[in-house]
C-alpha cells in the first residue's frame, strides 16, 4: 500500500533532480490522489489529512506564513495526525527527492526558504500539546505550539518558561535556532532549558536527542537544529513563577523631538541590567502622532517600588505618553507594547528582516536609523508598517553556560537590532526595493560599530543571505557539517539558513 502512495505521489510533486511538475499535472493527479487517501487501507493514521492549494478551506485548515516576502511555494501539504506518518513522510521526500519544508508556527522569516519551489508542506499543525509534570517540574511542548499555546498551562501549574517576543511563533522553531526573549537574563535561552528532543531523522527514523542520547547531535540541535530533522516534540525543565506571576510593565511614547534624549539614555543602560530588566524599542509610524516615534515597553517581574526605580531615566524624560500596568506572566506578553503583539501576528504579509547583534549599545546609530525610517515612511506611505527594533534583554543567565556546550555562538549580544521592513505593495515596487536598500544599508553600518570583529546574526532573525559563520560562527562550523553529514546526506533539510557542505 505504501508503495502505491510513493507512486501516486511521485506523480503529482516534484523531483529535484528532474526538472518540475506542471502545476496542471497536480491538479489532474490531485483528486485522485485524494480519493485514495481516504480508502480504509491506506495505512495513515486516522485523521492524517492531504491538501492542495485552491481547494476549499485549504488556507484555515493548513498553516499559513507568517511572512510571504520570498516565501516557499506549494503544491501540496499532508497533515499527520500521528508520529509515524511524519516519519512516512520524510522517508517519501528522501526517496523521491521531494522538496519539503516541516510547519510549525509558520514564522520563518528568513528568505532561505523562498528556495523551495513547488514542494510539499510537512504540516505540524496536529502536534499542539502542552504537557505540564509538576512532580518533574518539566513541560512537554508539542512540535506545532506557539509561545502563545504554553503560557496558560505553564502558568495554572505554577510555572514560568523563557520564550520569544511575539505569541504566534512556534515554541520549537524559537528553541532551535536558540531562543532569546525577556527572560533570559532569568533563566538563560530556550534552549539552556531544553532537556531532550523526540526527533524524525533524515531517514525517517524516531530518535530521542539528549544529553545522555546521541549527545553530539543535541549539541548541535540547540542552536542550528533547523538542519538535521524534524522534532515532533521537546521536553523542558520549567520554574516557578517568578515574583508570583506579577509583571511590572511601562510602555512609553518618544516623539520625533524626543529621539535623541531617549537613545542616549538607552545606550546609557549598556551593561547594567539586572536579569529581570528587559528592554524593547520599536521605531514606527505612528498615525496619532501623525510621524515616526519611538516605542519602548519595558518588563521586569518583581516589585512595583524597585520597577519605578529602574525605569525612572526614561520617566524623567517625560515621554508623550506613558502607561504603567501589573500583568499576569499569562497576558504580559500579549498586552504590553499597547497590544502590538496582535498586530504584528497578522499572517500573509510582506516582512523583510535584516538583524545585527552587537556588544554595543550604540545611540549615534540609533538616532541616524530613526532618521532614515522617518525620511522612508515621508516618501514611500506604503512602507508605514515596517519597523526597527532593539532588544536589550540581560545576558547574565545566558553568559553563565558554557560556550562550547550548545552550538549557539553568541551568548555575549548585548542587543539585537532588527530593521524589519514591512510593504504593502508589490516587493519590486520603489517603496519596497527602497526599503530593502535602507535595511542592507543600516545592517552594514551596525555591524561596523556592534564591538564584534564579524557580522554576528541571530539565525532566526537572519535575512537569508549573510555567510553562514554570521548565523552559527565559524569555529563551530567544521563540527556542524561533520554532524550534517552523518544525520542528513542527502541534505534534505536544506532550506532554512542551511549549512554548506564545507567551510571555508
Amino acid at each position: 500500500m505504501f508503495a502505491k502512495i510513493i507512486g501516486l505521489l511521485a506523480l503529482c510533486l516534484p523531483h529535484v533532480h528532474g526538472g518540475d511538475t506542471s502545476t496542471a499535472l497536480i491538479e489532474r493527479a490531485g483528486p485522485n490522489l485524494k480519493t485514495f487517501l481516504s480508502e480504509p487501507g491506506r495505512k495513515w493514521c486516522p485523521g492524517t489529512q492531504v491538501f492542495f492549494p485552491g481547494q476549499k478551506n485549504y488556507a484555515s485548515l493548513t498553516t499559513q506564513r507568517w511572512s510571504i516576502y520570498e516565501a516557499p511555494s506549494y503544491l501540496a501539504a499532508i497533515k499527520p495526525a500521528c508520529v509515524a506518518d511524519v516519519q512516512k513522510v520524510v522517508k517519501l521526500c528522501a526517496e523521491l527527492n521531494i522538496p519539503f519544508l516541516p510547519t510549525g508556527g509558520g514564522h520563518g522569516i528568513s528568505t532561505s526558504f523562498g528556495k523551495l519551489k513547488n514542494g510539499l508542506s510537512l504540516d505540524l499543525g496536529a502536534f499542539k500539546q502542552v504537557e505540564v509534570d509538576k512532580a518533574a517540574k518539566t513541560a512537554t511542548i508539542g512540535g506545532a505550539a506557539t509561545f502563545g499555546d504554553v503560557f496558560d498551562p505553564l502558568y495554572a501549574a505554577g510555572f514560568e518558561i523563557p520564550t520569544g517576543s511575539c505569541t504566534c511563533v512556534g515554541f520549537l522553531g524559537g528553541t532551535l535556532g536558540g531562543g532569546v526573549g525577556r527572560y533570559q537574563g532569568i533563566h538563560g535561552l530556550i534552549i539552556d532549558n531544553l532537556l531532550s528532543l523526540q526527533m524524525v531523522t533524515a531517514a525517517g527514523n524516531l530518535i530521542t536527542v539528549s544529553a545522555t542520547e546521541n549527545a553530539e547531535l543535541f549539541w548541535g540541535m540547540r542552536g542550528a537544529g533547523f538542519n538535521y530533522g524534524v522534532v515532533v516534540n521537546a521536553t523542558y525543565k520549567v520554574h516557578p513563577l517568578t515574583n508570583g506571576g506579577e509583571v511590572q510593565v511601562v510602555d512609553l511614547i518618544f516623539t520625533r523631538e524626543q529621539n535623541e534624549t531617549f537613545f542616549k539614555t538607552l545606550a546609557s543602560f549598556q551593561g547594567t541590567l539586572p536579569p529581570e530588566l528587559a528592554l524593547l524599542t520599536y521605531v514606527a509610524w505612528n498615525a496619532t502622532y501623525n510621524g515616526t516615534v519611538a516605542i519602548l515597553d519595558v518588563s521586569y517581574p518583581g516589585p512595583k517600588d524597585k520597577f519605578l526605580q529602574l525605569v525612572k531615566p526614561f520617566t524623567d524624560l517625560k515621554p508623550a505618553y506613558t502607561e504603567f500596568q501589573t500583568l499576569p506572566w499569562n497576558r504580559f506578553l500579549r498586552q504590553l507594547g499597547f497590544q502590538l503583539n496582535d498586530l504584528v501576528c497578522i499572517k500573509e504579509q510582506q516582512h523583510s528582516m535584516y538583524s545585527v547583534g552587537t556588544k554595543n549599545l550604540s545611540s549615534p546609530d540609533y538616532i541616524g536609523t530613526f532618521a532614515k525610517y522617518d525620511e522612508l515612511f515621508a516618501d514611500y506611505p506604503d512602507t508605514r508598517l515596517s519597523s526597527f527594533e532593539i532588544q536589550v534583554f540581560s545576558n547574565q543567565a545566558v553568559m553563565a553556560v558554557p560556550h562550547d556546550s550548545t552550538a549557539y555562538p553568541w551568548r555575549d549580544i548585548e542587543a539585537h537590532v532588527t530593521m524589519q521592513m514591512s510593504f504593502t505593495g508589490s516587493p519590486t515596487s520603489p517603496g519596497a526595493v527602497t526599503a530593502n536598500k535602507v535595511a542592507q544599508e543600516l545592517r552594514t553600518a551596525f555591524s561596523k560599530t556592534s564591538g564584534y570583529d564579524q557580522l554576528e546574526v541571530y539565525v532566526s532573525y537572519a535575512h537569508g543571505d549573510e555567510d553562514p559563520a554570521a548565523w552559527y560562527g565559524k569555529d563551530n562550523l567544521p563540527r556542524l557539517i561533520e554532524l550534517k553529514k552523518k544525520w542528513d546526506p542527502k541534505d534534505i533539510f536544506r532550506y532554512a539558513n542551511p549549512l554548506p557542505s564545507n567551510y571555508p
